[in-house]
């Protein structure tokens, strides 16, 4: 689902690999395979081999395409995506045929997509055939107390070297607490305003971290703590309902 941390875990993950170079592709509606080519283009050189001619990374030993919410482009009027499509004959083949029509290959590089499901707004569903030949994990929402335990370490971390005018919100204990009554506040939200009856209701971890990152847009010094909390969680909540 949206907001659950896939790109956060495998941006995380690439930095673990040494000698990986990694390019981001941000698919929307219109992304197509030239997209993909020119990303190809940017982090691979070309070689010539005993068996043709063949795209092998710049940098490090392997290379790592991401391709972002790779479900948001359009397919055609046969339900057919072109961008999934050409993927699977890279998949299939190791190569693509380029402008010439000449086979080119590709090696050591690995393709990684991410996407929220089919029955999010603006998604499509993904092509059995695409899906049978690829490995597919699945991330779900941090229970609540997973939530608190990362809101807590997110809070601690954002405050630590921040000057409050409440001194008592410097203390470890009062900032716990503060990372329990937000995730509270956003599991009370989410049980009460669905998808079902509003379509922007739609609440993620990600409001939780807009609601630590928005307190520096104040000085804390001189504005009272609490009600700079109070005051973004309204922004964030309250602004979303529709009366």
């Amino acid at each position: 689902p949206p907001g659950c941390g896939k790109s956060t875990t495998l941006n995380y993950l690439f930095k673990q690999r040494k000698g990986t170079s990694v390019a981001t592709l941000n698919c929307n509606s219109q992304t197509s395979a030239e997209n993909v080519i020119q990303k190809i283009q940017e982090i691979c050189s070309l070689f010539s081999s005993n068996t043709g001619r063949v795209y092998r990374p710049r940098e490090g030993d392997r290379a790592v395409l991401y391709l972002k919410d790779i479900n948001l482009p359009k397919p055609d009027k046969y339900r057919t995506c072109m961008l999934v499509a050409f993927l699977q004959q890279l998949l299939t083949f190791n190569g693509f045929y380029d402008e010439n029509l000449e086979f080119i290959k590709i090696d050591k590089v690995q393709i990684i997509c991410s996407m929220n499901p089919a029955t999010t707004v603006g998604r499509h569903p993904l092509s059995t055939r695409f899906t049978a030949i690829v490995r597919v994990a699945y991330m779900d929402y941090p229970s609540k107390e997973e939530l608190i335990e990362i809101y807590n370490v997110f809070v601690t971390a954002a405050l630590s070297e921040a000057i409050l005018k409440d001194k008592q919100w410097s203390e470890t204990k009062n900032l716990k607490k503060l990372a329990e009554a937000m995730v509270e506040i956003f599991v009370q939200f989410k049980a009460k305003f669905s998808v079902d009856t509003q379509r922007h209701y739609l609440v993620t971890p990600r409001e939780l971290t807009k609601w630590v990152l928005g307190l520096f847009r104040y000085n804390l010094e001189e504005e009272s703590f609490l009600e700079v909390v109070a005051y973004e969680a309204e922004r964030l909540f309250r602004d979303r309902l529709v009366d």
